[in-house]
C-alpha cells in the first residue's frame, strides 16, 4: 500500500525505516559522518549521533535508515535515524601477506636471479623470517634451492 502526503504517491520503502548494516567511511570536519551499506548507498549520519556512539571511520553498524531529505537524496539517499555497534571480526593479516607476496614476485621479475630471503627481506624491509615463511608458503610458484627461486609464468 502506498502512502499518500501533500498529494504525492510514494512506495513503501520511501516511507518507512529499515535495518541494515553499514560501514563509516569517513568523518567530515564538522562532526557528521558518511557510511556507505551493502549496496553501495551512502548513509549520512548527523554530528550528534557520531559524538554519542563515539563514531570512528572503518566502525560496522547496524542502522535504522530513513529516506534522506529530498534535496539531498540524489547524492545521499539515506540518513541513520539510529546505529547499534556490530563486533565484526576482521582477519586482515592476509592483506599484508598478499602485498608482500606481490613486491617479493615483483623484484624476482625485475631483477631476474637468485635471492635468498635475507636479500629479499633487506630489499623490502621485512623481517628474515617473515619473508621466508611468505616463500614456503606459496611453494606452487617458488623453489627452494639453497634461495628462492620465481618459476617464471607460473599459472
Amino acid at each position: 500500500m502506498n502512502q499518500i502526503s501533500d498529494n504525492v504517491i510514494r512506495p513503501p520503502e520511501l516511507t518507512g525505516t529499515r535495518k541494515e548494516q553499514i560501514i563509516v567511511e569517513y568523518l567530515t570536519n564538522s562532526g557528521s559522518a558518511f557510511a556507505v551499506n551493502a549496496q553501495g548507498e551512502q548513509v549520512f549520519l548527523n554530528a550528534r549521533m557520531v559524538a554519542t556512539m563515539n563514531v570512528k571511520a572503518g566502525q560496522t553498524f547496524e542502522a535504522f535508515l530513513l529516506v534522506n531529505y529530498p534535496d539531498k537524496r540524489d547524492q545521499i539517499p539515506w540518513r541513520a535515524m539510529r546505529v547499534e555497534p556490530v563486533n565484526v571480526p576482521l582477519d586482515l593479516n592476509h592483506v599484508s601477506e598478499d602485498a608482500e607476496l606481490n613486491a617479493i614476485i615483483k623484484i624476482m621479475e625485475e631483477y631476474d636471479g637468485y635471492w635468498t630471503p635475507a636479500e629479499l627481506a633487506d630489499e623490502l624491509d621485512i623481517s628474515y623470517s617473515k619473508c621466508a615463511d611468505i616463500c614456503r608458503r606459496h611453494r606452487a610458484i617458488f623453489f627452494e634451492v639453497e634461495s628462492f627461486c620465481l618459476h617464471l609464468h607460473h599459472k
